[in-house]
């Protein structure tokens, strides 16, 4: 059977294509396949004319490529000329579909007419789903194996190349280096659900949702390069939060558009790509609607003293929304990568500039949050129904463990006494991130959620058990000797490349001085003078990973990228805090930025804490078990045991702790004396009896 997606815009020509597709499945119901409506699209060099075709068949039985005509036409055997070459000339720039100077398969051109034409002997012509029949009988292959096919399916999809391939010549093979060549060496092929998302119709509003590593960001990429390729005179925004993402977006679409169109760049006047905020040195969403409309745009201090609030950006877009009475088009379509970073304030605002046909795509993390579900419903968001709701269930980037360990620390499911710290609003949530039970989810009762490869396909096709692993130390000095130790047995003996390093401080407030004891300990040992390690952002906002340095990250800055070996510091600080949720909902992504091993490293009491969790994970063989499913009122309870610390309050937090650290940076006080004025104790003896009465505490 043979699954169908994209679009026709021709009414009558997407009737035909259905009905020829109909009637394949009934001829060949047992037979793999896919079939693509309106795709692949190719621009003539010469005339800058759209070549479409109109139905694509890749099936275990051969390729069938037809242009359907509803009206009489002088020439159709140039038309089918033409679709050929540019159909074979992208395939034969797969290399993996070449034998000798030969495709490894032969392409079967289709025209479907309902007008009697002139037959030649030379070139097939159908006038009915019958004809079509005979054709593919005559023409048929014989049965190709998995490989061949997934094969020819990336070769139309011209999906090689998704993921950024690094030379690493000379590894030795068991390497870390040599299992990423491996992996690289892979086709890489779109899942039917991510090629649904891209080929999409865009009129109103659709939403692309998936957990992180889903290649939610690619597919907005390609969906951007392809609605370019059948619309050459819209103008497609492209836009994000994190300022780290440009880089990667700019690629992306760079890649996209010139595999497609013989290596040339797209025009950044008709693909823009573009923060939301924005500012006059740099364009940006909202700053460019604001000007556009004729009202003054906030920058950040700006909206940060006007507002005096956390969301000021929400509270921008709103004001920006009540004071523009008359809204104009000004894109044909946006795309919103990362939408969980937005509210409905800035999805509104650009909604308002897109004409009647509203073309809005958004994509996000389904599950960020793991005690929510990521963003409101559409209808609260909009106020309307969309169009097109795409759920990606296959995680590429991160292993098996690796996630199930993230959902499982996350949610606080293997504390040993206090138990879960939250759990997602909806059991259908777990469905859609690609996880499988064998009975369905009974709140009450015992539930056990797996991955399988379906889901989670090990691309990394690694047999060890350390894809995931938890350390405990005693203190900062020893994580940063374990940290710098593992990064140089990286470097040396597993042979990676800085680029492939990425470390996230947990700790955000104390980001700059963890990162300066980090750089003073590097310098001061000898044996790791060699590694280079840079802090994010330091050149520009934009500024992340390094040919020759290791990128040193907030949780902030971290999301939206990934790494092969992800090092996870300072973790203990998300296990008991006060802030409970936000904090293993912050390790949770950090785990999630890996696509190959991670190493969650911290010190102290508690995470012994985590390793305890970690252990129990292990045990339960990576799965999520539940031996009692809370119900709808244990989960408001769960809420309401687990809650946050007040803004407020955390804020006055950290502007403490900020003068702590500047107070002790001019070596004015120490640690005793600090501790002293903060609890108002006089002696050390009254310093440890609190510590001992903690302890006690605890003990009970």
């Amino acid at each position: 059977m043979i699954e169908s997606i994209g679009n026709i815009d021709d009414l009558k020509k997407k009737e035909i294509a259905e009905s020829i597709v109909e009637t394949f499945n009934e001829k060949y119901p047992d037979i793999e396949g896919e079939a693509y409506y309106g795709y692949p699209i190719y621009i003539d060099e010469i005339t800058e004319s759209k070549i479409c075709v109109d139905l694509a068949i890749v099936s275990k039985i051969g390729v069938y490529i037809f242009n359907i005509l509803t009206e009489a036409v002088t020439d159709y055997t140039e038309m089918q000329d033409s679709i050929y070459v540019k159909v074979e000339n992208k395939f034969r720039k797969q290399p993996f579909l070449m034998h000798k100077r030969k495709l490894i398969f032969d392409i079967t051109i289709i025209t479907y007419s309902k007008e009697i034409l002139q037959r030649e002997d030379e070139n097939y012509i159908a006038f009915s789903n019958e004809d079509v029949i005979d054709i593919i009988e005559k023409n048929k292959d014989d049965l190709y194996d998995d490989q061949k096919y997934k094969n020819i399916l990336s070769g139309l999809q011209e999906a090689y190349g998704i993921n950024p391939r690094k030379e690493r010549e000379g590894v030795t093979e068991g390497t870390k280096a040599y299992l990423i060549n491996k992996m690289n060496d892979l086709v890489e092929k779109y899942d039917t659900k991510q090629m649904e998302a891209i080929l999409s119709d865009t009129k109103g509003i659709q939403r692309i949702r998936g957990m992180a590593g889903s290649g939610k960001t690619i597919v907005l990429a390609r969906k951007a390069v392809e609605l370019h390729m059948a619309h050459r005179d819209w103008i497609i925004v492209v836009t994000y939060s994190t300022r780290a993402l440009k880089h990667q977006l700019v690629n992306l679409i760079s890649k996209f558009y010139a595999a497609k169109n013989e290596g040339a760049k797209y025009d950044p006047k008709k693909i823009k790509i573009m923060q939301a905020w924005g500012a006059a040195t740099s364009p940006g969403v909202y700053y460019e609607i604001c000007i556009s409309h004729g009202v003054n745009p906030l920058n950040f201090s700006q909206a940060k003293l006007k507002f005096n609030k956390n969301v000021v950006f929400s509270k921008a877009c709103y004001e920006a929304i009540q004071e523009i009475k008359d809204f104009h088009k000004m894109y044909d379509c946006i795309l919103i990568d990362e939408a969980q970073d937005f509210d409905k304030n800035f999805m509104n605002l650009c909604l308002n500039v897109l004409g009647p046909d509203k073309r809005l795509v958004y994509a996000y993390d389904e599950l960020q949050k793991l005690n929510e579900e990521t963003m409101p419903a559409p209808k609260e968001i909009f106020g309307q129904d969309i169009s097109n709701d795409t759920p990606l269930t296959v995680c590429y980037r991160n292993q098996s463990k690796t996630i199930v360990t993230a959902h499982a620390i996350g949610m606080g499911l293997y504390r040993k006494n206090e138990g879960l710290i939250q759990i997602p609003s909806s059991i259908d949530v777990w469905q859609t991130i690609g996880y499988k039970t064998d009975k369905d989810i009974v709140e009450g009762g015992m539930v056990e959620l797996y991955r399988t490869k379906e889901t989670s396909p090990e691309l990394l096709n690694y047999d060890k058990d350390d894809i995931i692993d938890f350390y405990k130390y005693n203190n900062s000095n020893e994580v940063s000797e374990a940290l710098l130790r593992m990064i140089k047995e990286n470097m040396e003996n597993d042979q990676l490349l800085p680029s492939d390093i990425m470390i996230i401080d947990m700790d955000t407030i104390g980001t700059s001085e963890n990162k300066n004891k980090l750089d003073y300990y590097l310098y001061n040992n000898a044996e790791y003078r060699k590694l280079s390690i840079h802090l994010a952002g330091t050149i520009s906002p934009e500024d992340f990973f390094r040919k020759d340095s290791i990128v040193y990250s907030t949780i902030f800055r971290a999301k939206g990228n990934e790494a092969f070996m992800v090092y996870i510091i300072n973790a203990q600080r998300s296990a008991e805090s006060l802030t409970p949720r936000s904090d293993r909902n912050a390790l949770f992504t950090a785990i999630t930025r890996s696509k190959g091993w991670v190493r969650v490293l911290g010190y102290g009491d508690e995470m012994q804490l985590l390793c305890d969790e970690f252990s129990e994970i292990k045990k339960n063989n990576f799965k999520l078990y539940f031996e009692h499913y809370p119900t709808k009122e244990e989960q408001k309870q769960l809420i309401l045991n687990n809650k946050d610390l007040d803004k407020s309050s955390m804020s006055s937090l950290n502007n403490t702790r900020a003068l702590i650290m500047k107070l002790k940076a001019d070596g004015k006080v120490t640690d005793v004396q600090l501790i002293k004025e903060l609890f108002g104790i006089s002696t050390k003896d009254e310093i440890m009896k609190m510590l001992e009465d903690e302890e006690d505490y605890d003990a009970f």
